[in-house]
């Protein structure tokens, strides 16, 4: 499911922190860049944010950051951000790892976030991708944790 969803061009580093308004709006980029959301997809998801907090950070180091499908999306995909540093969502929340899913239905956003969350449940595999330098590793990872190798 994974490869089919993640192409390596829309998986981003970053050397820095960024305030988390400007983290969402850079890893969300690659999927406009690829026209599978509109521009506004980003904004949606800050707007969420601001109303419900940062419901999207479900573990140590990991975001998995969505909007709905009515927000922006036009095809499914995913993109991933690692960060050096810690985004800061809130007092309790941060996160190095940012996945932003896009999907164009209830039913194929909550597969994509089951199968996310499968792969990211197990915390020493969100550690050893923090720990990363290259997006080709990034990429690896996220293959084989798709394929349970």
């Amino acid at each position: 499911m994974i490869k089919d969803l993640l192409k390596k061009e829309n998986i981003k580093m970053l050397d820095h922190a960024l305030e988390w308004e400007d983290a969402i709006r850079y890893c969300v980029q690659p999927l406009v860049d690829c026209h599978c959301v509109e521009a506004r997809y980003a904004e949606e998801i800050i707007a969420n944010t601001l109303k419900m907090g940062p419901y999207y950070v479900i573990a140590k180091n990991l975001a998995l950051i969505h909007g709905r499908s009515d927000q922006g999306v036009i095809a499914k995909q995913l993109a991933i951000t690692l960060s050096k540093e810690a985004i800061i969502f809130s007092k309790e929340k941060k996160a190095k790892l940012l996945v932003v899913l896009a999907a164009e239905d209830s039913e194929s956003h909550i597969g994509a976030l089951s199968k996310l969350a499968e792969i990211f449940m197990d915390e020493s595999r969100i550690e050893k991708i923090c720990g990363f330098d290259s997006i080709e590793e990034i990429y690896e990872a996220c293959l084989k944790a798709d394929t349970g190798k």
